[in-house]
């Protein structure tokens, strides 16, 4: 399905209720529903449904990568695309790390437009937020793309952000929540982990909750604010507590990000009877105890390296003036039972669907 098709299509489902809006009441056939969501979510990623032309790429320009945390595992393999594909056209990258920290966010907005790169990738931090920023450096001719900058990819509103790169921020939620309900038959008692200071994690977090709130057997028991920054530190306490307030009643864990099993799998006596879910981003460490089977039941994981070739390719249309290409990559759920075949032993999702050799033709790299 073409990527503007799916977005209309999840607009549709929202509108006759098949994806269920926060005050949604519970519905008799939700398990039925969940089980058919999650089995699309699992299908392979094997056809190419993104660009097949464009322009030629030129040698020599200088990129900055600004990442917002690179303990991210999301952003940190969205990098490591973008780092392949550079190589591959002629390219300098440039990483500037925030550290999840504005000070530090800011110091690097500032050294990026003193360096006046050509191009500018925002990874992993809201664009609306620094449309002025944006504003600026347009005018001094550079150009401003953006991984996981918004709530959904594509166009941003109220910025020149050429465009966001990220798959679809309502189909990963969607995909987490139900299989949330799957893995229960249907009997989820569920807290959600989230960090509301980013659009695309409140995005995830509200269809979450609708779709476990939707479902006539669950309960949603709390939806937990805890920044992604200081996940490492606060996860004991905030455990022991939900342990305390839910007991048993807590069987599952969704969270926005994988980094929230990375904390729990710090902890040496974190329960293990819970089914932790990952809405994003497919990081390696949430791969690797998905396929074992220690801490980690599932995630939603999207192909960061391709996205990394889609930055490239999205700055290289900017430069020779052509609009963004639309592509949308599909994310796909994991489970141990799914790995094979797709995540190889390095526990990247590398989706075989040729995409480096289809970039190359595209830039002329053949």
């Amino acid at each position: 399905m073409r990527p503007e098709l799916r977005s209309l299509a999840l607009a549709m489902l929202v509108l006759l209720g098949t994806i269920p809006y926060a005050g949604a009441a519970p519905s008799a056939d939700s398990l039925a529903l969940a089980q058919q969501r999650a089995t699309d979510a699992l299908e392979a990623v094997t056809v190419w449904r993104g660009p097949t032309s464009g322009p030629k790429t030129s040698p020599g320009k200088v990129i900055a990568f600004i990442a917002e945390d690179l303990r991210n595992g999301g952003i940190a393999g969205a990098l490591r695309g973008v780092q392949e594909a550079a190589k591959v056209v002629g390219w300098t990258v440039n990483v500037f790390d925030a550290a999840g920290n504005d000070a530090t966010r800011n110091q690097a907005l500032l050294d990026v437009q003193i360096s006046h790169p050509d191009g500018v990738i925002f990874g992993g931090f809201d664009a609306q937020g620094y449309a002025p920023w944006i504003d600026n450096a347009v005018s001094l001719g550079m150009v401003v793309v953006g991984w996981h900058a918004a709530f959904e990819p594509g166009f941003v509103p109220g910025t020149q952000l050429f465009t966001n790169v990220a798959s679809s921020a309502r189909e990963i939620a969607l995909a987490a929540a139900s299989f949330a309900v799957v893995k229960s038959g249907g009997t989820a008692g569920v807290v959600i982990f989230t960090d509301p200071r980013f659009a695309v994690a409140q995005a995830k977090t509200d269809d979450m909750a609708a779709i476990i709130r939707n479902c006539a057997g669950c309960k949603l028991l709390s939806i937990e604010d805890l920044t992604l920054d200081h996940v490492l530190t606060e996860m004991p306490a905030r455990l022991t507590l939900l342990d305390q307030r839910f007991g048993d009643t807590w069987t599952v864990s969704l969270g926005i990000n994988d980094l929230y099993y990375d904390a729990m799998a710090a902890i040496p006596d974190a329960r293990a009877d819970l089914v932790n879910i990952s809405a994003g981003d497919g990081s390696q460490s949430a791969l690797l105890r998905v396929g074992t089977g220690l801490g980690q039941t599932a995630t939603v994981a999207e192909p960061l390296n391709l996205q990394g070739w889609q930055l490239i390719d999205e700055l290289n249309r900017a430069f020779n003036n052509e609009m963004p290409s639309g592509y949308v990559p599909h994310a796909r759920l994991f489970t141990a039972d799914n790995l094979g075949g797709t995540v190889g032993d390095n526990f990247i999702f590398d989706p075989p669907n040729n995409y480096r050799q289809i970039y190359r033709q595209i830039w002329g790299k053949e």
